[in-house]
């Protein structure tokens, strides 16, 4: 049995369908399972035969909806698929993202350790460095955030600051900020700077809001990788108060890193003082988790 016939089989069991049930819901839910039936459908779950891609997406943005991925068995299985997707996604980042993303040479994977950036006690060397880090990697003069501005996003209970080091030395970060669904969009649309986020902008971890991706570095595909498991595992397990992820982006090579991860862009222009292009790029959670390319990987 795999992933989808898992899921398919405990989402069952846990209502209490019989086949010819769920595929009644099913049919309901989308026009794409109109002509499924109950040999189909227990041919998905035992493994014999594997939905499409399309009909994937549609199957788990239906057990999203029903809200199978906050909590058992469900939430569990698609937990674990994800804590293992970094060595498939690094091979993708390998193969298509070497201009993106630093390519230095690994050495044994343990070397390699993982904190929040609010519980590391050398903080303010690693907030340096993110600084450094993306100040060099956007337009000149462009990039304004402060250490002391860094370090009371990284403290705020909603957001996920993560970063990677070794003996001191700062291998990588992401950043990913929740913010009220409205500023998310003004930002987007470019009717709002990027660095003018306010206490009051941020929501609570009980709040529904939008995580916008503020910064993400690896110095190598291996670490990219890890990195981004922690959003997509920090993701899952705020489902039911994450409604969108959005980006703010001013390299027209970081659009090719996200169109392929369910990301749309929704608005772009032109920066009139600094001349730098932008993109504005929003989408519900869902097309995130279940992105074709992560489909692939994943399930």
């Amino acid at each position: 049995m795999n992933t989808i016939g898992n899921l398919l089989f405990e989402y069952r069991k846990k209502h209490q369908l019989t086949q010819q049930e769920l595929v009644e819901k099913l049919s309901h839910h989308s026009n794409h399972f109109h002509a499924l039936n109950s040999v189909t459908l227990s041919r998905w779950e035992t493994g014999t035969t594997s939905p499409s891609l399309k009909k994937k997406h549609t199957l788990l943005c239906f057990f999203f909806k029903q809200g199978a991925f906050e909590s058992g068995k469900c939430y569990e299985i698609i937990h674990e698929r994800y804590k293992n997707l970094s060595m498939p996604l690094e091979k993708v980042f390998i193969k298509n993202y070497q201009a993106l993303i630093g390519n230095l040479p690994e050495r044994i994977h343990h070397e390699h350790t993982f904190y929040t950036l609010k519980d590391f006690p050398h903080k303010q060397e690693h907030i340096e460095h993110i600084i450094d880090i993306e100040t060099a990697s956007n337009t000149s003069d462009y990039y304004r955030i402060t250490p002391q501005v860094l370090e009371e996003w990284s403290q705020h209970a909603s957001n996920l600051c993560i970063i990677c080091e070794h003996k001191k030395q700062h291998l990588g970060h992401f950043i990913m900020l929740k913010i009220k669904n409205r500023v998310a969009k003004e930002i987007a649309y470019n009717d709002r700077s990027e660095f003018m986020l306010h206490r009051e902008d941020f929501c609570m971890p009980h709040e529904n809001g939008t995580y916008y991706i503020h910064a993400l570095y690896g110095r190598s595909p291996k670490i990219a990788a890890i990195l981004s498991v922690y959003g997509y595992l920090h993701l899952l397990e705020h489902l039911d108060k994450t409604d969108n992820v959005m980006i703010f982006s001013t390299r027209t090579d970081g659009v090719l890193l996200t169109k392929d991860y369910g990301i749309k862009t929704v608005a772009n222009g032109k920066n009139a003082e600094y001349g730098f292009s932008w993109h504005g790029m929003l989408s519900p959670t869902p097309d995130i988790l279940f992105s074709e390319t992560v489909l692939k990987l994943v399930f």
